[in-house]
C-alpha cells in the first residue's frame, strides 16, 4: 500500500467512531451530507477530532449549494466532494466555490475555525473533488479533467451502475467498461482518481492500473458486519 491513500465513507457521525478510524492507519474520511445524517455541529465535531490526529477530512456536501459548501470550509473541512454532476457548468461552478475572489466565489470570513480564529489570512489549498457518476458527465470528462481548480475525479460506480440499469452490479461488463476509460483517461491527464473498493482483489487490480486513492466501504456497512461477524462465530 505505498503511496497510496486510503480512506473510509462516514455515514453516521460520531466523534468516537471517527478517533477509532483515525488511530487506524486510514488518511482521510468522508462526512456525508447527501446520505448520511451529518449537520453542521456533527461535522465540526468530527472535523476537529480528525484534524487532531492529522487525519484529512472531507465533507461530501448535498449539491450545489453556496451556503453549505461555504459552512463546510468555514469549519475546517480539507475539501469538498461533489456529488450528482452533469453538466460542464455544473463542474466549473463547483469548482469556483472552492476559490475567494477573484478567481471563484466563496464568501470570506477570516474568523471562522478555517482561519484559526483570525490568526490566519490566508486559508490552506482545499481539495475540490467532484464525483463522475452520470452518463452526461462520462461523455465529457476530458472537459471536466481540464478544469484547472478540480484535484480529483472520483468514480461514482453505485450510480453509474443505476444509470446503466445494473443496480450494484458492479461486475457488469458495461459498468466495468466506463470505469476503466474514466481511470485511463484521468490518469493520461494527470489528474488523481479515486473510487470505493470492497475486496483486497478490488484494491490490487485498480492499484495495477494506476489508482492511487482508494475509499474502503462505508462505516455503517463495516459496523453492521462485524457485530454480524460475532454472532456467526459463535453459532452451533
Amino acid at each position: 500500500m505505498k503511496n497510496t491513500m486510503h480512506g473510509i465513507w462516514r455515514i453516521y457521525p460520531s466523534p468516537l467512531n471517527t478517533e477509532l478510524i483515525s488511530k487506524s492507519n486510514f488518511d482521510f474520511q468522508v462526512f456525508d451530507f447527501e446520505h448520511g445524517s451529518y449537520d453542521f455541529k456533527s461535522l465540526s465535531e468530527d472535523l476537529r477530532i480528525s484534524k487532531n490526529h492529522n487525519v484529512k477530512a472531507f465533507a461530501r456536501v448535498g449539491g450545489l449549494n453556496q451556503i453549505e459548501v461555504q459552512r463546510c470550509l468555514d469549519l475546517g473541512a480539507d475539501g469538498i466532494v461533489f456529488p450528482q454532476l452533469s453538466k460542464f457548468e455544473d463542474f466549473e461552478k463547483a469548482s469556483k466555490m472552492m476559490l475567494h475572489y477573484p478567481n471563484g466565489t466563496r464568501g470570506y470570513n477570516p474568523f471562522v475555525a478555517d482561519f484559526d480564529f483570525g490568526d490566519k489570512v490566508v486559508p490552506e489549498k482545499k481539495e475540490c473533488i467532484v464525483i463522475v457518476e452520470t452518463l452526461s458527465a462520462v461523455k465529457i470528462l476530458e472537459r471536466i479533467i481540464k478544469i484547472e481548480n478540480i484535484d480529483t475525479i472520483y468514480i461514482g460506480v453505485y450510480d453509474l451502475s443505476a444509470q446503466l440499469d445494473c443496480k450494484g452490479d458492479l461486475l457488469n461488463r458495461e459498468l466495468v467498461y466506463i470505469v476503466n476509460q474514466i481511470i485511463e483517461t484521468t490518469l493520461k491527464f494527470e489528474k488523481n482518481v479515486s473510487l470505493m473498493v470492497n475486496s483486497m482483489e478490488d484494491f490490487e487490480y485498480f492499484f495495477d492500473k494506476g489508482v492511487k486513492s482508494f475509499v474502503h466501504g462505508v462505516d455503517s456497512f463495516h459496523l453492521k458486519n462485524a457485530f454480524k461477524n460475532i454472532l456467526s462465530k459463535n453459532e452451533k
